[in-house]
């Protein structure tokens, strides 16, 4: 296997709407917790008040719409990829969060790997569904270049005051 600059490029394509769903997610200050507050066997909120419907649907939006905007390159089966990696993008999340409650550790706790990969991970298994193909050097360096751009873009967002944390 070749190291192949336009295939990683691509690899960064192919994961826009998994990218832009992800990180939409901050943008909603107050919303209506999924879990409606509900907790666990051990005490334990399901999620916490970070994952709501209008993050939810907001996170599906952003990513459907630039799949939208794939989809004029690569072909009309990118609305549906998209729309699915975007899902699984989320769903990632909420277990990364569910497992980050289960573990004690408090919304906007730090949890390496988890935090940065559980959306890449969603998103890939929802994403293959759909049809999204990628070979095993690309979904590894997405794997590289999301825990580099979310150590990256949450220090940002922190600076900007849209996170507490720069995590």
């Amino acid at each position: 296997m070749q190291l192949n600059l336009i295939e990683l490029g691509l690899a960064v394509i192919y994961y826009l709407p998994a990218f832009m769903a992800n990180g939409s997610g901050p943008l909603v200050r107050n919303g209506t917790p999924i879990d409606g507050g509900r907790v666990t066997w051990d005490g334990r909120r399901v999620l916490g008040d970070g994952k709501t419907y209008e993050g939810l649907i907001l996170a599906l939006t952003y990513g459907t719409t630039v799949g939208v905007v794939i989809s004029s390159f690569l072909g009309s089966e990118w609305i549906l990829i998209s729309f699915l990696e975007s899902v699984g993008a989320m769903l990632g999340d909420m277990l990364g969060a569910f497992i980050k409650r289960r573990l004690s550790i408090p919304r906007g706790g730090r949890a390496i790997g988890l935090d940065q990969l559980d959306f890449i991970l969603g998103s890939t298994v929802l994403g293959y569904a759909g049809g999204l193909r990628v070979s095993l050097i690309q979904f590894l360096f997405i794997c590289l270049f999301a825990f580099v751009m979310h150590l990256g873009t949450n220090f940002l967002a922190y600076r900007l005051k849209i996170k507490s944390v720069p995590w």
